[in-house]
């Protein structure tokens, strides 16, 4: 659907919607707030100082743990109590006037096993209590659908309601993880997700599916940091885990009504750490060494990491900083790493406000190894020039019609990589009904030096991306939210948001590249940006029924815009029914995401080639998804989904014979070329499930995935080597993962598998063999002679901890216990082998 209108039209209704929503008294919109009241709140005399200070508090909806912070706000005290002994997860009402603080926190922990005891001044500590003999909604099991998602607000909703499938990756987990790469993270804990495992010198994630393909070997999800977009998706590589609150993923189209173009895959929304520590807990420091093992150096390579997290504060005025130091040696010739990690945040909440604010950086510098597998590789990568792929050179002369080879000098080269996060965010309730947020931010990389690449005549689609992402990138986000919520969650509710949001990415990529006729592209810069406006309602009764719907409305400028706006519907429902402990959900929703074809990934390319974004068509995916969740309170849960999703146009990077390619006096009267075009129509169809047990001390996580990803149509003047019928390359058809966790009082274990099994792929050995024994491109259907078939690989990893004395901890680890170091996702990529560490960890 493309809809046209004129700037002037676009302004005036941003600003009448904007004055509507933030301007209008509450109680003209939606009416005022009606919370049921215990008989204690007008008891105000009874309570010690300083729970006899009165506070006036109204919202409709809130997390206890919001509700908590904004007592404490309003009645200037420092609550203190141990996060365990209460669910803060669970949604409460609040509407007092002129009320005591200590009446206002009876109501509150109504039924909990803590009470509240005056410790100073200005303090009250929540001290446990004999569980109350009669049971109340407060003591009641919170299960998972119970727990907050920020899906796209600023605010967050319980999962009870949504109607399609997101998976929530918490900060106990990511503790068990031990690990800062994102794909360890991601693998074992999201069904429909896998990425590949990555050395450590590659700068750049790959993702094998997103529920099948979602782009041609380069998928990837929209990701957020705190509500800031990433200005390259591709190189957040790895997290901080111990300044990260717990990541979202939302899989499929289904997000993209919420975020907007290019998020046709599925989102990832990493939400930070703003607390002020567990515990009480200053400082923690922790410090690991090991080796990893690797059948191409000579010696075990020592691999080490430190980190240092500070948190400060209090319940309501927080700060935290996190730093770690990395490296890798050299697992293969000139292959190593080492990298710098530093989050810092802030957090600052009053009795209607609150105000974060989040700042990151990432650096890292990676040798680019010599292939201990292919010595002579027979061209240049995609879009690599003479001038770039230094130091390689010919091997002697040669006639001009025979085969042409390469060879790599001994002296490795680098490359670097240096990424940041700036951003705020604001939120302020009226008291009522309505709810403001106002995020602002920047995101932005610095990428420099040669990457080698795969060593093959065919491109590494994702070594191709490396090179067009090489130069700098800022990306800065504005994004407005309203929020208002009426009715009663015993009978009819429903909550409206509307947000506007502006992106705008400044790209500058260095180039050096020739064109036919002796031109050339130096560095090219370009401007993108996009404005969105969303309307979403959710609707519910009895908090039994859910329905969703919303509507974004996206127009984009510079090289990624398509005519008019581009609108992004979203349709959702679900059911609920509690048979006592258990509970049971069916759910059901539609979406619609588009990417257009002049993203920044290709922007270089496009001007490369002359072409514009008009030449190519945007790709698309829409389609649906349907599922059934079961939970036992928080002992057990599972989540089974089908989805069945259509792709349409999505961009190869097509080889071709031309004497016009950009390769001049090298002898050849054909030379490789490549151009982007448009696939066709591809389906991507699957099952996923996902489930827990939490028995004591033990924990159990599993996740399948089945993926069917085709191609059922070609696109017109479409020339690579698809067909329709073909599986799409390097998209696994089954996925797995298996996480055990056992935790006692003075040591935990964990135990994590996954496996990747049954996909096709380039064989990268025959080809760079083929290559070098003929002088004649090889395109087209001659690639399909060198598909070959991938059995699959299974990764192993387990951790431990160990109370020693005090605050001090023995943490040990082992990664890849099985020793893969290739056949993901080619014959040709190599990865460190089995990696053992051990360390120390403090806390003060």
């Amino acid at each position: 659907m493309t809809i046209g209108f004129g700037p002037q039209t676009r302004g005036r209704l941003l600003v009448c919607a904007a004055s509507l929503l933030f301007f209008a008294p509450p109680a003209v919109l939606w009416g005022e707030p009606s919370c049921a009241r215990s008989s204690s709140a007008g008891e105000s005399n009874r309570w010690p100082s300083p729970l006899d200070r009165l506070v006036t508090l109204h919202s409709r909806d809130l997390a206890l743990r919001d509700a908590l912070d904004r007592l404490a706000a309003a009645a200037r005290l420092r609550l203190s109590y141990a996060s365990e002994l209460l669910s803060l997860d669970r949604r409460v009402c609040v509407s007092y006037d002129s009320v005591a603080a200590g009446a206002v926190l009876s109501d509150l922990l109504d039924g909990s096993s803590v009470t509240p005891i005056v410790a100073g001044d200005d303090q009250v500590v929540l001290t446990p209590t004999k569980p109350p003999r009669k049971e109340s909604r407060a003591e009641q099991p919170v299960n998972v659908l119970d727990r907050v998602v920020v899906t796209g607000s600023a605010f967050g909703a319980p999962e009870r309601g949504l109607a399609s499938a997101v998976t929530i990756i918490d900060r106990a987990q990511l503790a068990r993880q031990s690990t800062g790469t994102l794909s360890q993270t991601l693998n074992g804990s999201v069904p429909g997700l896998w990425m590949w495992d990555q050395s450590p010198s590659s700068l750049l994630a790959q993702y094998g599916s997103l529920r099948g393909a979602s782009s041609f070997q380069v998928s990837y999800p929209k990701i957020y940091i705190d509500g800031i977009q990433v200005a390259n998706p591709l190189l957040l590589t790895e997290l901080s885990p111990d300044a990260v609150e717990h990541v979202e993923v939302i899989r499929g189209p289904q997000g993209a009504a919420l975020y907007g173009a290019d998020a046709i895959g599925g989102v990832i929304n990493i939400v930070m750490r703003h607390d002020n520590g567990d515990g009480g807990e200053l400082a923690q420091l922790r410090s690991s060494a090991g080796a990893t093992h690797s059948a191409f150096a000579s010696r075990p390579v020592l691999v080490q990491e430190h980190t240092l997290n500070l948190r400060g504060g209090s319940q309501l005025n927080s700060s935290a900083l996190s730093l770690t130091l990395g490296s890798v040696g050299s697992y293969m010739p000139g292959a190593r790493s080492r990298d710098a990690r530093g989050d810092a945040g802030f957090r600052l909440v009053g009795s209607r406000s609150m105000l974060t604010g989040t700042a990151r950086f990432y650096a890292k510098d990676a040798g680019v190894g010599t292939s201990p597998l292919i010595a002579s590789p027979a061209l240049p990568q995609f879009g690599q020039t003479p001038s770039e792929h230094e130091p390689w050179h010919m091997d002697g002369q040669r006639d001009p019609g025979a085969p042409r080879t390469m060879t790599r000098d001994a002296a490795a080269t680098s490359q670097s990589v240096r990424e940041y996060t700036l951003g705020t965010t604001a939120s302020f309730n009226t008291g009522g009904a309505l709810t403001h947020a106002l995020t602002l931010g920047v995101d932005g990389y610095r990428l420099s030096g040669d990457a080698a690449g795969s060593p093959t005549p065919i491109p590494s689609a994702i070594d191709s991306a490396l090179r067009a992402a090489r130069g700098s990138a800022d990306r800065a986000t504005v994004r407005a939210t309203s929020e208002a919520r009426f009715g009663s969650a015993a009978g009819t509710a429903a909550t409206t948001t509307f947000a506007a949001e502006y992106s705008s990415l400044q790209q500058r990529t260095a180039n050096d590249r020739p064109l036919p006729f002796g031109q050339h592209v130096g560095d090219y810069a370009v401007w993108q940006s996009s404005t969105g406006i969303v309307g979403q309602v959710d609707a519910s009764w009895r908090g039994a029924l859910f329905v969703t719907s919303g509507l974004r409305l996206e127009r984009a400028d510079g090289l990624a815009a398509t005519n008019g706006l581009v609108s992004l519907p979203m349709l959702g429902g679900a059911a609920v029914h509690d048979f006592g402990p258990l509970t049971t959900k069916l759910r059901a929703s539609y979406g619609k995401g588009i990417r257009p074809a002049g993203t920044a990934l290709r922007a270089s390319w496009l001007a490369r080639q002359s072409l514009t974004q008009q030449s190519l068509a945007p790709e698309e995916q829409s389609g649906l998804e349907a599922g059934f969740d079961a939970f036992l309170g928080r002992l057990f849960s599972l989540h089974l989904t089908r989805f069945h999703q259509y792709a349409y146009n999505l961009i190869q990077p097509v080889a071709i014979a031309s004497s016009l390619a950009p390769y001049p006096n090298d002898g050849g009267s054909n030379r490789l070329m490549y151009a982007l075009q448009n696939v066709g129509e591809i389906s991507n169809r699957g099952w996923e499930l996902e489930s827990s047990v939490n028995a004591g001390r033990l924990s159990l996580t599993g996740t399948v995935s089945l993926v069917d990803s085709r191609v059922r149509r070609l696109a017109f003047g479409y020339s690579g080597d698809l067909q329709p019928g073909d599986r799409m390359l390097a998209v696994p058809a089954r996925t797995a993962g298996l996480t055990s966790t056992w935790t006692a009082r003075r040591w935990s274990a964990s135990l994590g598998v996954t496996r990747a099994s049954d996909w096709v792929n380039y064989d990268g050995l025959a080809l760079a063999s083929a290559a070098s024994t003929t002088a004649h491109p090889i395109v087209g259907d001659q690639l399909r002679s060198y598909w070959r078939s991938y059995a699959g690989v299974t990764r192993i990893d387990a951790s431990a901890s160990r109370l020693l004395f005090g605050a001090f901890t023995f943490v040990a680890s082992a990664r890849n216990l099985l020793d893969v170091q290739r056949g993901e996702p080619d014959n040709v990529t190599v990865v460190p082998g089995r990696t053992l560490t051990a360390g120390v960890q403090a806390k003060f």
